[in-house]
């Protein structure tokens, strides 16, 4: 809500005046817990008692209570104010009270005389301590060690183990890195195709004798996206990217046919004018979220969690928050912003489906509206997604990378892509609810064989993050987090960002999406059909007994001997 006014002449429920931008909220009673959540700008006013933590994650605005605050009043506050007319009864989490400011009195009471609101105290001014609101001190980089060693294969106490212990005795805290998981998990490289390609011959133009067209979001009648090929690129945003980058991205997939995502910062102008189709996604904080972009967007995501973070919320570092990005999101500049883990206004699958009908009825049923899930409790979360009514799920594995996020989480938490479809899958047949919704893989996928392999698997499309980025320039430095990247990818710096050239390195991604597009269509002929959708797990075996196990799919370690299948067509 940016304008206008709202009053309530008795008591609210919770998180009133959740996300605000602009508007006035008036509640003539009580109001109840975590109001404010996430609030942006305007004014929120409680003429009796507040409930549990008032202003919890507000980013901005003004909230007026006249009687008591309730406990943990103003829990990791950004910014904004908090003007309590009773008692304050307990302070949350980096929130201390300080004088008023001239004028401030004044134009509250004037506020409250404007809604016949009567008082006759004076007022607590609660505030952000500014103690949380970016890291104490920056991570020593010890040496400078390529992202090959990063991986952490070779021996045990390797020179990235050693760089990690002393990095941490210097700083006292967990670490933060962009990227994904380092250590060797299952993955889609421990399966492999069985059928013996040797005799598929020779076909030149094998791009056109494969249908590879696909519709995706159309299940429950909505316009659908249409693909030229089962491939997407997977939600990244603009902040923890460049605004250059994010053109680039859209470019490649409007040329290749395919979707692009804002991934959880916002819609800039750029990155619309430049997709073809373009998911818009709505994350916890409801950082750049607007019906305007709504209207615009080709399809809608509610996030719920990410493979390389599952049940964590967003993470960009203050480097990285420049003045633009403050004010398309709806917060303050140069601060460690740290999004909500979970929606303030979805509780549970029955406020789940709520809000599915809320943003259709908002596009007026056009849109297709998905749920992105990091791989977690996959069995519950994909059936809960199947009864809510969305068009489809984006499933994002361990292997999937971040912008930021603690290295323990990154590496440690989580399923691995290749256990989750597995599960998702038999989840929906439990059900019956296969048909129901529609699947689109992602976490670690490099290329067009592991494209084929996901839709083997059941997938119906399979969504392209890192390799895209590596595509388009990304070195692997490591300084995704703090916004160093040199390449101008992941940085907010114009001096790193000049470097990036969009249409340069669009061209190279289209490059890489059109490499994708023939690997699948050479896989899916040497397999001996003719359409992707032929694809099935008969097509597959297991190279590892951990693949085997976790797959049922025939452990047949010697077809790993074979050759490279692009040598065999």
């Amino acid at each position: 809500m940016y304008s206008g006014s709202v009053v309530v002449g008795g008591n609210s429920g919770a998180i009133p005046g959740v996300a605000i931008r602009g508007a006035e909220i008036v509640i003539r009673g009580n109001m109840g817990s975590r109001a404010g959540q996430v609030m942006k700008a305007g004014t929120l006013c409680c003429a009796g008692n507040a409930n549990f933590m008032a202003g919890y994650m507000m980013y901005g605005g003004r909230i007026i209570i006249v009687g008591d605050s309730g406990e943990r009043v103003g829990e990791d506050m950004s910014a904004g104010e908090i003007f309590v007319g009773g008692q304050v009864q307990d302070l949350g989490s980096d929130a201390m009270i300080v004088d008023t400011e001239s004028g401030e009195d004044e134009e509250i009471r004037a506020f409250l005389d404007r809604y016949e609101i009567s008082f006759s105290g004076s007022f607590t001014k609660v505030i952000n301590a500014g103690k949380k609101l970016r890291y104490g001190s920056s991570e020593e980089q010890m040496r400078s060690l390529p992202f090959t060693v990063f991986s952490g294969q070779s021996e045990y106490w390797n020179s990235k183990v050693q760089e990690d212990i002393h990095i941490k005795s210097n700083s006292g805290r967990y670490r933060i890195r962009g990227y994904g998981g380092a250590r060797p998990l299952p993955h889609l490289s421990d399966l492999a195709f069985r059928r013996d390609l040797s005799n598929a011959g020779n076909v030149a133009d094998v791009v056109n004798r494969v249908s590879m067209e696909t519709q995706i979001g159309g299940i429950n009648g909505a316009e659908p996206l249409r693909l030229s090929m089962p491939v997407m690129i997977a939600p990244m945003s603009y902040g923890a990217l460049s605004r250059s980058t994010k053109q680039a991205v859209a470019m490649a997939s409007a040329m290749s046919g395919i979707a692009e995502n804002t991934g959880e910062g916002g819609m800039s102008d750029a990155q619309r004018d430049a997709a073809g189709q373009l998911i818009f996604q709505c994350l916890g904080g409801r950082l750049g979220w607007n019906i305007h972009d709504m209207r615009r967007a080709d399809g809608l995501e509610i996030y719920i969690s990410q493979g390389a973070k599952p049940g964590l919320g967003g993470q960009l570092m203050a480097k990285k928050v420049t003045a633009e990005l403050a004010e398309i999101r709806g917060i303050p500049s140069g601060i460690d912003l740290r999004s909500p883990s979970r929606h303030p206004d979805i509780l549970g699958a029955d406020d789940l489906v709520i809000k599915v009908e809320e943003l259709r009825e908002a596009t007026g049923y056009r849109l297709p509206v998905s749920i992105k899930l990091g791989a977690g409790r996959i069995r519950d979360d994909i059936k809960i997604a199947a009864k809510d009514g969305f068009d489809f799920v984006e499933l994002d594995g361990m292997q999937g990378s971040t912008g930021a996020g603690s290295s323990e989480v990154i590496d440690h938490v989580g399923i691995p892509t290749l256990p989750a479809i597995i599960e998702a899958l038999e989840a929906l047949e439990e059900i019956g609810a296969r048909q129901k919704i529609e699947l689109v893989l992602m976490g670690g996928l490099r290329d067009g064989v592991d494209a084929v392999k996901a839709l083997c698997l059941g997938a119906d499309a399979a969504a392209f993050g890192t390799s895209v980025i590596i595509a388009g320039g990304c070195i692997a430095c490591m300084q995704c987090h703090v916004g160093q990247c040199v390449t101008g990818i992941a940085t907010q710096d114009p001096e790193h960002e000049h470097r990036y050239k969009p249409a340069s390195e669009a061209s190279n991604i289209h490059r890489f999406l059109e490499s994708v597009r023939w690997q699948i269509a050479a896989i899916t002929h040497g397999l001996g059909y003719t359409d992707v959708r032929e694809l099935s797990r008969d097509d597959l075996v297991a190279l590892t007994p951990e693949a085997a196990a976790i797959t049922g799919l025939p452990y047949e370690p010697w077809q790993g001997d074979r050759l490279p299948l692009a040598q065999n067509i």
